[in-house]
């Protein structure tokens, strides 16, 4: 494998910032009985949010497609964002068989902190650079992430490959 091409650099810093972003946003202190806001939640929120002003309804199922997962992966995901007091269930007033998600008081109040606290953390990061920089890694990196979302990686073909790699290692001795 080649580290110094473009694509190894990329994703490399990829899965470094990957490891950055995923931590837990506020460690649980012993005195508290809050349990920390791990990424995870702060995903379900901006689903929520983001889906909100878009449809009538959020459901499970939308923040499912939102976050590119299986139904049952959003639904523990949602039930730990509610867990957390950062997302409420309330009656669907188009059908009564399901419920419909909003967004706790607390929720709102934690977006509205996470994305200031994000914003002037990437400010302070590139601080340094001129305007002209920062443009040009803002239309990269946005046209980056579109074509992320367009061509989404196979989890099938991943698997596929890893199993053909396992057959063909023969087993420690």
């Amino acid at each position: 494998m080649n580290e110094g091409t473009p694509g190894a650099m990329i994703d490399v810093a990829l899965f470094r910032l990957r490891r950055i972003w995923s931590r837990p946003l506020r460690a649980r202190r012993a005195e508290e009985p809050q349990r920390p806001v791990h990424m995870s939640n702060v995903m379900v929120v901006h689903a929520v949010h983001k889906l909100s002003l878009d449809v009538p309804e959020v459901t499970v199922g939308a923040v499912a497609e939102q976050l590119d997962v299986d139904p049952s992966t959003a639904s523990r995901l949602v039930n730990d964002a509610i867990g957390a007091g950062l997302v409420e269930r309330e009656e669907s007033a188009v059908d009564a068989r399901r419920a419909r998600l909003v967004l706790s008081e607390l929720g709102r109040r934690v977006l509205e902190v996470v994305v200031r606290h994000r914003r002037t953390y990437l400010d302070g990061l590139m601080a340094d650079w001129d305007e002209q920089d920062r443009e040009v890694f803002a239309r990269l990196l946005a046209r980056f992430a579109d074509a992320a979302i367009a061509r989404p990686a196979s989890p099938a073909n991943l698997d596929r490959l890893i199993t053909e790699t396992l057959a063909e290692t023969p087993a420690p001795s």
